[in-house]
């Protein structure tokens, strides 16, 4: 093998040796030496000459305090457009001198959590990373702007904001949002203050049926995070019916001794009633009665029961007979001659 290098060398000396004093190939050289030459000039001439290029350096957020977090984070990039000599342009490039642009949070965060750079300080941030030569000449965004918020949250109840109606022979038996609690973060200032979240309005209006729909939480601010952040609200309907019990006639307020008995004892109470609470309600829900003051005056020997009480799920409601014969007991014992 080492025999062999020598050889090998002399034969690459003889090689070039021949090839030198070929004629064509000293012309070769020539040319190719003016090429050289002339790229040189080309290169000095054309760096010298100012131009414009493209820089998407990564954003990032530093210095965000503990109890803290970043719940709307600064843009991913941005898009800068750099004008100056070829050569420096090319030495940021090849440096990879602007890859990252780093905004210090301590430096421009305000009370309310939101940490926002506008225009000419957004641009002053970049050329101050740059030669003195080089300026900015485009932006694709005129402010960069995030939102942190305090890493306590709250928990609240979420309440529906809107118009909720069944048509005319229907009732809304139930209004129910799944969760009813959502967490909460955004500033402690907000936060202290915070009692209930609303969700977006809704509009159900004549409804015949059982709807449902999911809805984002938003709450027309910046700077808020629920957790989660949807919710589903769910209404309850179902048709009216009629319903009709017996409800006993009892005397109210009549003086030890007296009692009152009517003819007939019950009345017929009818009302509407959702289809779903038909068997919630029976006759034991009503009160009806007949105060002793209505018939101290009264000289016809018929009196009309009163309602006292009712569900509040029943509506339409009549009575019948609405008066009723009625007599006075007297027990001995307590009129005694």
């Amino acid at each position: 093998m080492a025999g062999k290098q020598p050889r090998q060398l002399q034969s690459t000396k003889h090689f070039l040796r021949n090839f030198l004093h070929i004629n064509d190939s000293r012309e070769f050289l020539v040319f190719l030496l003016f090429l050289l030459v002339a790229f040189f000039f080309w290169y000095l001439t054309t760096m010298t000459n100012e131009y414009e290029m493209k820089f998407t350096p990564t954003l990032k957020l530093k210095n965000v305090p503990q109890e803290l977090i970043v719940i709307e984070p600064l843009p991913e990039k941005i898009e800068v457009t750099l004008k100056d000599q070829g050569d420096k342009l090319i030495e940021y490039k090849a440096r990879g001198m602007f890859k990252e642009l780093v905004i210090d949070y301590r430096q421009y965060a305000n009370p309310s959590g939101r940490v926002a750079i506008y225009g000419n300080e957004l641009n002053r941030l970049i050329t101050d990373r740059l030669a003195s030569s080089t300026q900015v000449t485009k932006l694709s965004l005129d402010t960069l702007q995030c939102y942190t918020a305090s890493a306590r949250g709250v928990k609240v109840p979420v309440k529906v904001n809107g118009r909720i109606e069944a048509s005319g022979q229907y009732r809304v038996n139930r209004i129910g949002v799944s969760p009813d609690s959502v967490m909460v973060y955004a500033a402690s200032s907000f936060l202290d203050s915070l009692k209930a979240v609303y969700t977006p309005r809704v509009n159900f209006a004549d409804l015949t049926d059982s709807v449902s729909q999911v809805l984002a939480l938003s709450g027309g601010r910046r700077g808020v995070k629920y957790v989660p952040s949807e919710v589903v609200v769910s209404v309850a309907v179902s048709p009216y019916v009629t319903k009709t019990v017996e409800v006993p006639i009892t005397g109210y307020l009549f003086p030890y001794g007296m009692s009152l008995k009517t003819f007939p004892s019950k009345a017929k109470v009818s009302f509407r009633i959702s289809l779903e609470d038909y068997n919630k309600v029976s006759e034991k829900d009503f009160a009806l009665q007949v105060n002793y003051t209505q018939i101290q005056n009264n000289l016809s020997g018929k009196i009309a029961p009163k309602l006292e009480s009712a569900p509040s799920s029943v509506t339409n409601i009549s009575i019948e007979p609405e008066e009723v014969d009625y007599l006075i007991e007297v027990n001995p014992l307590y009129y005694a001659p």
